[in-house]
């Protein structure tokens, strides 16, 4: 009985503890109307976010998977998508001594404390059912068959050959695993991507499609199918959701 009430209060202090932050941040306005964006860690601990809106920081740093799609995020008001902010934070300067690999895992909660100090933002996390994708092998001349190939260069001892590369419509690489191509394709369909295919290992994968509708290429789901064998299956299924319950535009500085 003693150990449970040890255990309890191990956690519930754990879940009181206050999350790591940054020791100074500044916020300004981006309104330059550049296209697009950029947010990450630099050497020393520095903190940079550069004509980001503040649904795109929610999505790379409360994510519980490769990322936050726009379905997933309820309750943001119309100027969190649509104004930018340019934010530099610096760490303390023990942190600062850190691997680069350990200041990359610390970014995602120092950044969350940034928001819930500077933007007041108050979340809490849920599950509902919303529109999905599954991703199952086509069927083909009445059968079953996928035309992406196994790899045959073992990725551990030649690494430079598995290289994956990815832009506006065009995905391609050698020594692909389904949940890469997975994370590929939900982020082409703006939706939660679930495996159905079965398959395991590693794959050759070279897909062209859509991305814009001026575009001659196929759209995604037929590139799928034709290029690849395999199929988007729409399918409604409960989905990770960060509700927001509070959030307002910040001071800037």
């Amino acid at each position: 009985m003693r150990a449970a009430v040890i255990a309890m209060a191990l956690i519930a202090a754990q879940q009181a503890a206050p999350k790591p932050a940054f020791e100074v941040a500044t916020i300004k306005r981006n309104v330059s109307l550049a296209e697009g964006g950029s947010i990450g860690m630099q050497p020393g601990g520095r903190f940079r976010a550069v004509n980001a809106d503040l649904r795109f920081m929610i999505a790379t740093m409360y994510r519980t998977g490769p990322r936050l799609f726009a379905s997933q995020i309820i309750g943001l008001p119309d100027w969190a998508t649509s104004e930018r902010w340019d934010i530099t934070a610096k760490v303390t300067d023990d942190v600062a001594g850190q691997s680069p690999q350990e200041l990359f895992r610390k970014m995602p909660p120092m950044v969350q404390s940034l928001l819930e100090d500077r933007f007041k933002l108050r979340l809490h996390r849920d599950t509902q059912p919303q529109p999905t994708y599954a991703l199952v092998v086509a069927p083909r001349d009445g059968a079953k068959g996928t035309q992406f190939h196994p790899t045959t260069i073992d990725c551990l001892k030649e690494s430079v050959r598995c290289q994956i590369q990815s832009s506006p419509g065009h995905f391609s690489g050698v020594g692909v695993t389904i949940p890469t191509l997975m994370t590929a394709l939900g982020n082409a369909v703006e939706r939660v991507v679930v495996d159905r295919t079965g398959l395991k290992g590693s794959f050759d994968v070279d897909l062209d499609w859509a991305s814009d509708p001026s575009s001659d290429k196929p759209s995604i789901f037929t590139a799928v199918q034709e290029q690849l064998g395999l199929k988007l299956e729409f399918e409604r299924n409960p989905v990770d959701v960060v509700i927001v319950d509070h959030v307002e535009r910040p001071t800037e500085d």
